[in-house]
């Protein structure tokens, strides 16, 4: 269902008027109680937005000018704040948002409030629910799982020992893990609970974020491997119960404690039935900037034609189909396109194994699960290996190379010559072999062309012209996404 959004106005000559969420009509109409919303301000920056794919950088840029604009909107609601019908939250840089618990009074005087653009409320989350139409069984191929075969990440193992995600941190966005977890043991760097606002002991308040850190970076069960980047770590938040604790968890991935820096992030969860999703758009974009990689599930909601889930049809984030044994897409698998502020995206941009997938779940248990929630963290693993291969890809850049190493099919998943895309598998299946082998010829090439006499040091302060042969991806690491076009909002009666 498509929800409209309501001008409020309260005057006929009233400049200001906020678009706000339609779930708090009724509450608006009221005259007691108070309500949670999440409020999106206007993006008006007050210095030019930051080139450098850096982390920190676009951190500290971003939270200047969200105090800038939060002290403007904070001294009109002096008032209101004084007679507590507005008691002020927390401020948050990813989306230039901030958390307020409102009256109606409270209600009505933001939405007048110069500065305001959008209201939320603050409602639930959901993971990417795994699908069980039946007794799920265990697909191998061999002594190896289906999966582990059907991406060649076998043979990529026996081709290259050593490219297994050493060094890389990975974001993971999920109902939790369990750290002590056998095959998980030792590989989360840190757990963020985003609910409770603090670090904690790894802990999975379902069994979904197991399953899917286990794909990413599970340790193998002898000789046969489970995870796809099994040296890489986890930097793993527990972000699924409401919007304040996603953009909290959101925030956190560009702003974790220590030295941590994620050089992606896995998401396999959505915002179906929100009226609109772009304090989550803010948050993909700020990720983008910042030069962290979004990877997520293309929705569980197929085979109808757009039915990629929110906000995966953001043009940013790498959006990942199911198949199944066999290749087949998956029944359940979003297919595309996707429409993104009226505009057409190619969603999903590939596909990835999501049918009785194999991995952990809490407890020290084992176990399969079908979904596109299963499918986006092989691709997030894929990403990983090719990072520890060569740290200075971009996003835009690892995007390219994923989607063009893919084994070409067509919507039926029969082998194409052409890079062309379709609505159920997007560019193709994945296959992290050929990713591997490109990316390494790129670097070989380059390397042959500035000739044999460069020092070893020499060649490392070249390495990141290295993927330069990689086409680039239109994509700009900006946050344009930002300004959003008031006129693709459809605007409701007056409250």
């Amino acid at each position: 269902m498509r929800f409209a959004f309501l001008s409020i106005v309260f005057a006929p000559m009233m400049a200001w008027a906020a678009l706000v969420d339609p779930r708090l009509q009724t509450f608006a109409h009221g005259v007691s109680g108070t309500s949670q919303v999440l409020v999106l301000m206007e993006t008006h920056f007050t210095h030019p937005f930051p080139q450098a794919s850096n982390a920190k950088i676009v951190s500290a840029f971003l939270s200047s000018e969200a105090q800038i604009a939060f002290a403007k909107i904070q001294q009109n609601l002096v008032g209101a704040v004084q007679s507590r019908d507005i008691r002020l939250m927390n401020l948050y840089f990813v989306n230039l948002s901030f958390m307020a618990d409102v009256t109606p009074a409270g209600l009505k005087v933001l939405a007048q409030t110069p500065g305001v653009e959008k209201i939320y409320l603050n409602a639930a989350m959901t993971a990417h629910e795994p699908l069980a139409p039946g007794p799920q069984a265990y697909h191998a191929v061999g002594d190896l799982p289906y999966d582990v075969v059907a991406i060649s990440l076998d043979q990529m193992i026996k081709a290259y020992p050593t490219v297994n995600g050493t060094g890389v941190l990975v974001g993971h966005i999920d109902t939790g893990v369990d750290g002590r977890h056998p095959a998980l043991a030792g590989k989360v760097a840190l757990f963020y609970d985003s609910s409770a606002g603090k670090v904690m002991e790894p802990t999975d308040s379902d069994t979904h974020g197991t399953h899917t850190a286990g794909t990413v970076v599970g340790a193998p069960r002898g000789d046969i491997p489970m995870g796809m980047a099994p040296g890489a770590k986890l930097l793993s938040v527990g972000g699924l119960r409401n919007y304040d604790s996603m953009v909290k968890g959101m925030e956190y991935m560009l702003k974790p404690a220590g030295n941590l820096q994620p050089r992606l992030v896995t998401n396999s969860w959505n915002c179906e039935g929100a009226p609109d999703v772009e304090a989550f758009y803010r948050g993909i974009s700020a990720w983008e900037a910042a030069g962290i990689m979004p990877v997520f599930s293309a929705g569980n909601s197929g085979p109808g034609t757009l039915s990629i889930t929110k906000p995966h049809e953001h043009p940013m984030a790498f959006a990942v189909g199911a198949y199944g044994p066999g290749g087949k897409i998956a029944n359940f698998s979003s297919r595309g396109p996707a429409m993104y502020h009226s505009q057409q995206t190619y969603k999903p941009d590939v596909a990835a194994p999501g049918v009785d997938i194999f991995s952990s779940l809490p407890g020290g248990r084992f176990g399969t699960m079908s979904g596109t929630s299963m499918a986006a963290p092989h691709v997030a693993g894929v990403a990983a290996l090719l990072f520890q291969v060569q740290p200075n890809l971009t996003p835009a850049k690892m995007r390219e190379l994923i989607s063009r190493s893919a084994d070409y099919v067509d919507h039926q998943g029969q082998t194409q010559a052409d890079y062309k895309w379709n609505a159920n598998y997007g560019f193709g299946r994945i296959n992290v072999l050929k990713a591997v082998n490109m990316l390494k010829s790129f670097m070989f090439r380059q390397s042959a062309e500035l000739g044999t006499a460069l020092s070893p040091m020499m060649r490392l302060s070249l390495a990141k012209e290295v993927i330069s042969d990689v086409p680039a991806a239109s994509e700009k690491s900006s946050f344009e996404d930002f300004e959003t076009d008031r006129s693709n909002w459809i605007e409701g009666n007056a409250l």
